[in-house]
């Protein structure tokens, strides 16, 4: 059976924020100008590797949406058997980039990043820091990614049940995120398992602009409604607003479909004698 993923992302700077530190990649479609507030785009893949990605900058004063776009550009296709090489190469490049920049313009700055890439009837979800990944298969809503933050670490070690840590306090303290020099941590992505990608998976990838707003299952209901990928994405970031906003929100959804051939129509004895003259 062949597939196809079609896919869309909004991104939103929210109702208290004046400034949108989130970023994305769609298939080498990213947010460009960081000075817009919104900004959106869609994509169809039909044969080919589909690489898309989400990332929540962090630093203020225009560092943090540079800090994100950084963490987007350094993102690059490969083909599947090194998609975990690549993801740790474009990681470490990311990390170095924004470095550089803390060095010179002074200040800290950083990022997370959660990215999808999927080819040939499979996928493999990489993340560092709490950038989301999630897919929705047969109605059941799983998290692929790891929240790299103490609540996060706390429900690892059993102290915490993600239900607990989904209102800690200590849930916005990262462990890891992109900006932190070697001597300080080594950054240690988060990868899934290698999924097999079946018609009708819907994936997720989103900020914790969207996770602070609504819970999982409020997401999974969303979803479940059915709808384009550009209407997914709209209205989760519509449900994101609707609960306060507090935060940047940005929602980047994939359907993986059949990609259905229609049978060739052969041509009558009329139209092979027309095309001989």
């Amino acid at each position: 059976m062949k597939l196809r993923i079609r896919a869309a992302v909004r991104t939103d700077a929210g109702r208290v924020r004046a400034n949108n530190e989130d970023n994305f990649y769609l298939n080498g479609r990213i947010r460009q100008n960081v000075r817009r507030d919104g900004a959106h785009a869609r994509c169809a893949v039909r044969t080919g590797p589909f690489l898309a990605a989400v990332a929540d900058g962090m630093g203020g004063e225009a560092r943090g949406e540079l800090a994100s776009l950084l963490a987007v550009q350094s993102l690059r296709p490969c083909p599947f058997a090194q998609a975990v090489p690549t993801a740790l190469a474009c990681v470490a490049e990311a990390n170095a980039h924004i470095c550089e920049q803390i060095v010179q313009i002074g200040g800290r700055m950083g990022s997370t990043l959660a990215a999808l890439f999927a080819e040939d009837g499979r996928a493999i979800c990489c993340n560092i820091g709490d950038s989301r990944c999630y897919l929705l298969r047969d109605g059941v809503l799983t998290r692929l990614s790891t929240d790299h933050n103490k609540a996060g670490r706390m429900v690892e070690l059993g102290v915490l049940t993600p239900e607990q840590a989904s209102r800690h306090p200590s849930r916005h303290e990262l462990t890891q995120h992109l900006g932190i020099f070697p001597e300080e941590l080594v950054i240690e992505p988060a990868f899934s398992d290698v999924l097999e990608l079946q018609a009708g998976d819907l994936f997720l990838l989103c900020s914790d602009g969207l996770t602070d707003m609504a819970s999982e299952a409020e997401i999974a209901a969303c979803l479940r409604g059915g709808g384009s990928p550009g209407a997914l994405a709209k209205a989760l970031v519509r449900l994101a607003l609707a609960r306060g906003g507090r935060d940047n929100v940005t929602a980047l959804v994939a359907r993986v479909e059949e990609r259905r051939f229609l049978p060739r129509r052969r041509s009558t004895p009329q139209e092979q004698h027309a095309g001989k003259t």
